[in-house]
Order: structure tokens, then sequence, then C-alpha cells
């Protein structure tokens, strides 16, 4: 008995053995294998006592862009395949060649409401450089930048990039470092942009900082924070003890008389930093 089932297995191993060399060894059409096209799948039908099928992953190629692709290329990096002529997205194949550009009208104004500038995440903006041409900006996660799609494409420019870190330095971090766009172009992309002197606020996707626009010596954009610090330091502490009482300071074009307890009267939001000193009291 027990002899009988190691040659039964014998058998069928030989037999599952010889299935294996069938389909590696190139051989005639046989009638025990079908190819089903167009299913994604290459089938081997077997024979009455074989086990095997073979799928083989075949992906389609589409020419056709949609918006809702173009999307996800875009603001889900990471979500689908990648290589050097295109991306596999949801089975389907697009060409890197047949991207299309973001069209405008898809895309938001950079606009402040009630000074406060929010970029979402998944948006995509607008905005004219210095010769009156629109480019366009995204907001992935925490970053504005030229769409991933227009830099695939090598369409990267410089009026993009420097727009995008622009946006992203004074919404993430506070400081814009750069020196790409002078203190008076600052303003000018600030003003367009619906933003008036005084607090005003950048929120890039889940990021915000609170800031000043200011015309004094300190730049043009001051973090709210650095402002606090130096708005106590003129209403707390003794640093007009040089000046004599009834001295007269400008301050944002309106003057400010210094009391008998040497202080200011200064409103808070007051731009601080645009400021006129008068002659130090003699000694």
């Amino acid at each position: 008995m027990a002899e009988d089932f190691l040659v039964s297995r014998r058998k069928l191993r030989q037999e599952w053995n010889r299935d294996i060399l069938k389909l590696l060894a190139p051989q005639k059409q046989n009638k025990n294998i079908s190819v089903f096209p167009n299913l994604g799948r290459d089938s081997y039908v077997s024979g009455e006592n074989s086990i095997y099928e073979i799928y083989i992953q075949k992906t389609e190629v589409s020419r056709k862009l949609s918006d809702a692709i173009l999307d996800i290329i875009n603001f889900e990096i990471g979500s689908f395949m990648e290589d050097d002529t295109g991306f596999v997205i949801g089975g389907v194949k697009y060409l890197r060649k047949d991207l299309p550009s973001v069209n405008l009208d898809r895309c938001l104004e950079i606009k402040a409401e009630n000074n406060e500038i929010v970029f979402e995440r998944g948006k995509y903006y607008k905005f004219q450089d210095r010769d009156g041409k629109y480019h366009v900006l995204n907001c992935t996660n925490d970053d504005i930048a030229q769409p991933y799609s227009e830099c695939t494409m090598k369409k990267q420019n410089e009026e993009s990039y420097q727009m995008g870190k622009f946006w992203g330095c004074i919404g993430c971090e506070g400081v814009y470092g750069s020196k790409y766009y002078s203190d008076e172009e600052q303003k000018k992309i600030l003003n367009a942009a619906g933003i008036k002197d005084g607090f005003f606020s950048v929120q890039v996707g889940e990021k915000r900082q609170e800031l000043f626009l200011s015309n004094g010596v300190a730049g043009t954009v001051v973090p709210k924070r650095r402002y606090d610090g130096t708005y106590n330091m003129f209403m707390n502490t003794n640093v007009l003890d040089k000046y004599a009482v009834g001295s007269v300071f400008v301050i944002g074009g309106k003057e400010y008389i210094l009391d008998e307890n040497k202080r200011l009267d200064i409103p808070y939001g007051a731009d601080i930093y645009d400021i006129k000193y008068p002659m130090m009291e003699k000694q």
C-alpha cells in the first residue's frame, strides 16, 4: 500500500516536471494552450492532470490624459509607477510626451481675504511674471511650487521657481532670505495679491505664518514675533532714555512726543521700523 502511494507520487512529480519543460521549450501551437487577448492575462489551460496557470500583466497605453489623471501626477507623487517614458496609473500607462499643460482656467488667483492668503492643498494657482506672462504653481502638502507635470516635461522656469520660493518661505518659515526680489518687488507682489500694510498672514498647506508688512529698515516682510519684541522694547524698556522729554519721533509718517516718563504712546500695529529719530539729549 505504502509502496503504491510512493509510486503514485513519483509519477505525479514526473508529470509536473514534464509540463514545466513543455512550457519552457519552444514548440508548435498545442491545442491545450489557449491565449485570451486583451484581458491583461495569458492563461495556460491545463491538460487533465496539470495545475498550472501563467499570469503576465499587460499595460494598456492611453494617449489621452484627463484633468483627473493630471491631478494624480501633480498631487499624489509616489502613488503611481513611473519610468523614463511615462506613468502607470490604475493599470494604464500615460506617456510623458503626451502630458498637457495645466489649463489656466483651473487655476485660482493669488488673492487675500482680510489680509490673509491661503494656499490650499490640491489647488493650482496662477501669477504673472515681470513681463506679464502667466505661470502656474500648485500646493502639494506644505509646499508651493511649479507642478511636477511641467517639471517632468522640462518646462522649469526661473520665475515659477522664485515665486514658489517666495510664498513658501514667508508662509512656512516667516522669512524671505533670497535677494531675487528686492524689497520694492516684494511689496509689489504682496500689494497685487491684496495685502495691505500692517499685520497679515500666509498659509501654505497646514503651515501658517503671521507677518507684518513694513516700509522700514527691517525689510518688507517682518515676522510678527519679531514685531512684538521690538514693540515691547519701545513700550516697556528704557531704550529712549537718552532723548529729551518732548522730543518728536516720526513713526510711519505720524509724530509721537516723548512724555515725562521717556515713553512714546505708539499704537500696536504702527510701523515701528519706519521711524525717524530726533537728536539725542546732550549729556
